[in-house]
This record gives structure tokens, C-alpha cells and sequence, in this order.
């Protein structure tokens, strides 16, 4: 009983490897679009409001420090997103390539991790090409504390961030259609963002009570409340014990229904 089960773990693990590698290398025969496609939002929105908008005085020379840990965290979740989102629904709907997948003698919760997985690298490197875009358009504006201890935690931000991005890809992924993908980013990806707590702080929303406990419901406003806890402290921000628990949440909540979505598609498949 012992020897099968380590025949299939093993299995499951080569498969799963193959997954990942095979989505790897397509991604990387297409580096060029990638790049472009994850860095354009986050590079004009530094542009403007983190190098022009303060030089012409019509935004605080503070504010790119403010937005500094909103543009990181935005660029992970979208490029997250977008990296499980988008293969997911081709796959399922236009090239059917998933049932080549579906048919691997692994259980087909492998086969939604391996997307995920290519989802969280993605991510990771999203946030990584939006590090020296902000040094070279905020860098002399950016006021960032780092110790050690928050090094170690902005690390552990950035994984659960990824994971965030991905489960809620996963679920994205199996609710639109390809014809559907276009109307995504003005329908969806927009609200995600501008209500996300980018620009601001959740903590100054107190203001505006109906839309401050609203937004809660966005997992964007989780993962930049806890950067800006880490990066900016100085600054009003969510206690990043309740930001890490809420990006939990979103991951447990997300990943529950997406994970239950695509079971129910790849049966039908």
C-alpha cells in the first residue's frame, strides 16, 4: 500500500513538474509581449503620478511614497491574475489543450496547481520589474524603511500575494469566456485596481464608511495595506496582522471556489 502511494506521489510530481515546464517555455517564447503586458500599466501610472503629477505640484511630493506599495502589489495580483486567468479559459474553451492534461493519470487537482504555479511565478516576477521602474521615476521621492525582521516578512507578503493572485485567477479563469477576456480588464481588472488601495490608504476611507467597508471585499486592498505596513510604517496603513489574515481569507475563500469550478469543468470536459 506504502510502495503504490509513493508510485503515485511520484507520478503526480512528475506530471506536475511537466506541467509547469511545458507553460514555462511557452511564456518564455513570448517573454517580449510579457513584459510589456505586465510592465505598461505599472509604468505609466508611476509616470504620472509618481514622477509628473508631483514635479507640476498638482500631487504631494509624498505621495509617490504613499503609492510606492500600492504599485508592488498591484502589479503582482494583476500579473497573477492575468498569468492563470487567460491560459485557463483558452485552454478549457479554444485550444482544449486541458484534456490532453486531464488525461494523466494524476488527480485533477494536479492539474489546477500546475497552473496556479506558473500563475505565482509570474507574479513574482511582475512585482520584480516594477522595483527599478519606481527607483528610476520615485527613487529620490521614496522614503522606505527596511530591517531585517521586515525583509522576512515582505518576502512571506510577496509569496502570500502570488498565491492570492493565483487562486483568484483560477477562479477568473473558469468563469469567463474568451470572448469575454476583452471586456475583463475595463469590467473587472479597473474596479480591482482604483479600489484597491493603491493610491490610498485604507485607514483615510473613514471618511467615506459605506465605501471603506465595500472595498474589504477586494483582496488588493490585503496585500497593500501589508506592504505599506512593512515599506512605508510612517504612513496610515492596516495593522498587517489583520492585512495577513485577510489575504488568507481571500486565498482559502478563492481557492475553495476556484478549485471547485474547475473540477466541475474538467468533469463536463
Amino acid at each position: 500500500m506504502t510502495e503504490q502511494h509513493n508510485t503515485q506521489t511520484k507520478n503526480s510530481w512528475g506530471a506536475f513538474k511537466a506541467m509547469v515546464k511545458r507553460d514555462l517555455l511557452v511564456q518564455l517564447r513570448d517573454k517580449w509581449e510579457f513584459v510589456f503586458r505586465v510592465a505598461m500599466l505599472p509604468f505609466m501610472l508611476i509616470l504620472l503620478y509618481g514622477y509628473i503629477l508631483p514635479r507640476i505640484g498638482l500631487v504631494s511630493n509624498e505621495f509617490p511614497n504613499q503609492m510606492f506599495p500600492g504599485i508592488v502589489g498591484m502589479s503582482i495580483l494583476v500579473t497573477g491574475i492575468h498569468g492563470t486567468a487567460i491560459p485557463l479559459t483558452m485552454d478549457f474553451n479554444v485550444s482544449r489543450e486541458i484534456e490532453d492534461r486531464l488525461m494523466a493519470p494524476v488527480n485533477v487537482g494536479v492539474v489546477a496547481l500546475a497552473k496556479m504555479c506558473v500563475g505565482i511565478i509570474e507574479a513574482w516576477i511582475g512585482g520584480l520589474i516594477v522595483l527599478p521602474l519606481s527607483l528610476i521615476f520615485m527613487g529620490n521621492s521614496l522614503d522606505l524603511t527596511l530591517t531585517l525582521q521586515g525583509g522576512g516578512l515582505l518576502l512571506v507578503v510577496i509569496l502570500l500575494a502570488s498565491i492570492s493572485s493565483a487562486t483568484l485567477g483560477l477562479l477568473v479563469g473558469t468563469i469567463i469566456k474568451p470572448s469575454q477576456v476583452a471586456a475583463m480588464f475595463p469590467g473587472f481588472l479597473i474596479p480591482l485596481v482604483f479600489l484597491g488601495s493603491v493610491f490610498f490608504s485604507w485607514n483615510t476611507l473613514h471618511v467615506t464608511p459605506i465605501i471603506q467597508v465595500l472595498v474589504l471585499l477586494n483582496p488588493l486592498v490585503y496585500v497593500n495595506e501589508a506592504l505599506r505596513a512593512i515599506l512605508t510604517p510612517q504612513l496610515p496603513h492596516m495593522s498587517l496582522f489583520i492585512s495577513i489574515i485577510g489575504i488568507l481569507i481571500s486565498i482559502l475563500i478563492m481557492g475553495y471556489w476556484g478549485r471547485k469550478r474547475f473540477i466541475k469543468m474538467a468533469v463536463g470536459n
